[in-house]
């Protein structure tokens, strides 16, 4: 707290000081309503059922000065009104969740200093040629990073300590880096340390195309590994559809056993677009998710791929929330590596009102044999064993820009004898409310 008031005041010291100054104050609060029925998939016992009311706030204090910028975030994030049944049990993602607090006290998502550097014509001699839109950025202190979407360096909302440097060439390419030193998180033993290197080349050459390849190093001293990361991705936006199509290979060595890591992991995510007289302007989005999975070292395992959105998993289905890691319920004993394949149907039918519809399918790389088969499609495109399927649907309604309320159903409906204890396999439930403002 300390910090954040000299910082506030260096801040507010800088606007009285400096005539060109620009302050800027964003606010963002959410607080949702989740509850779950039947977590044990089972309908003769209906014992593992879980009610909880959870809020997030995030508070920014950014201001501009010429080329540089300084800004300040906090977030403070809790759980109130929780109702847990005495058999239901925590599941392993619950139990290590990130954050620095969880218990509404506040924390620094973002403390840093930017210089950005902005040529909007640069000649170069002899050759007559003209570059439009160049573009440098130096930002030191802890920062909110993302690379791609995420699914080899994403911050989950935290921020990472340390420099990044972000350059941008016209059309013709840019470098985003990253060069970050991990303790907040990890801690350290013994002087041991946790660096994490992002190099990632792109291009927007072609119109509507980005494209390019991330080089990421973890030198994890503490675990004593060393993981490497080549991320490809080519991703297109046009006015009627966009898509994004990643493959990523993990390299590297277990320096404790001497064995290396391999692994890799696919994916592809796309949308339609189109607008119609009675629905509305709609979108029809898939997914398409494959981690590998086996063994400790061929497991598709980047320390800090994006799964968490605070208290609750990031991923796709409403439910299961699945990511490159884990699900909602957290994989069945002896199944590795995630296979997720979605469809999604969005319309908006009123002016204010935006409808979905979600169905998804589950299922792993790695499974035991004995467990249920996934349908055809899915073992096509890379998947062994069945986990469950999710159907839902959602209502979001916009009262204003600044104000925002969501409603969902899902239906998580897993395979009989996926879970070794849960048999039954009878389907789970969630009912989700939330409210959002910004100001």
């Amino acid at each position: 707290m300390k910090i954040i008031i000299i910082i506030s005041f260096f801040i507010l010291f800088n606007q009285i000081s400096f005539s060109g100054t620009k302050l800027y104050l964003d606010t963002y609060y959410k607080m949702s309503y989740n509850n779950y029925s039947n977590l044990d998939f089972d309908f003769s016992t209906s014992t593992d059922n879980v009610t909880k009311i959870y809020s997030n706030l995030n508070i920014e204090l950014k201001t501009q000065i010429d080329n540089l910028e300084f800004k300040t975030g906090v977030c403070s994030l809790g759980e109130f009104g929780k109702i847990v049944s005495s058999s239901t049990k925590l599941y392993s993602w619950e139990k290590n969740i990130p954050y620095p607090n969880i218990e509404f006290l506040p924390w620094i998502t973002e403390c840093y200093a930017k210089y950005k550097y902005v040529v909007d014509i640069f000649p170069i001699p002899y050759i007559k040629f003209l570059a439009e839109g160049i573009l440098l950025e130096v930002v030191f202190g802890r920062q909110r990073k993302e690379f791609v979407e995420g699914l080899v360096v994403g911050d989950n909302k935290i921020g990472y300590d340390g420099v990044s440097i972000d350059f941008v060439f016209s059309k013709y390419f840019y470098i985003n880096s990253l060069v970050a030193r991990i303790n907040s998180v990890f801690g350290s033993q013994d002087g041991s340390k946790f660096d994490l290197y992002s190099f990632l080349l792109g291009s927007k050459f072609y119109s509507g195309y980005d494209f390019g390849i991330n080089y990421v190093i973890e030198n994890d001293e503490i675990k004593n590994n060393k993981k490497v990361y080549y991320e490809f991705f080519v991703k297109q936006e046009q006015k009627n559809f966009d898509y994004i199509f990643e493959y990523v290979i993990q390299q590297g060595k277990k320096l404790s056993t001497n064995e290396n890591y391999t692994g890799s992991l696919w994916y592809f995510r796309g949308k339609v677009k189109g607008k119609n007289k009675f629905l509305g302007e709609s979108v029809a989005g898939m997914v398409w998710l494959l981690s590998s999975g086996g063994t400790e070292t061929s497991v598709f395992s980047p320390t800090f791929t994006k799964v968490y959105n605070y208290t609750e998993l990031y991923g796709f289905g409403e439910f299961a929330k699945a990511n490159s890691r884990t699900i909602f319920f957290d994989l069945p004993d002896g199944y590795s590596g995630v296979f997720v394949l979605g469809l999604e149907l969005n319309v908006n039918p009123l002016r204010k009102l935006y409808c979905g519809l979600e169905y998804y399918l589950f299922s792993s790389p790695e499974a035991p044999d004995n467990k249920p088969d996934p349908s055809s499609t899915e073992k096509t495109l890379g998947a062994k064993k069945a986990i469950g399927l999710e159907y839902g649907v959602s209502a979001k309604y916009k009262i204003s820009e600044l104000l925002i309320t969501k409603f969902s159903y899902s239906i998580f409906n897993p395979v009989r004898n996926a879970y070794f204890d849960k048999p039954k396999g009878d389907p789970a439930t969630k009912i989700l409310f939330s409210v959002e403002t910004k100001f």
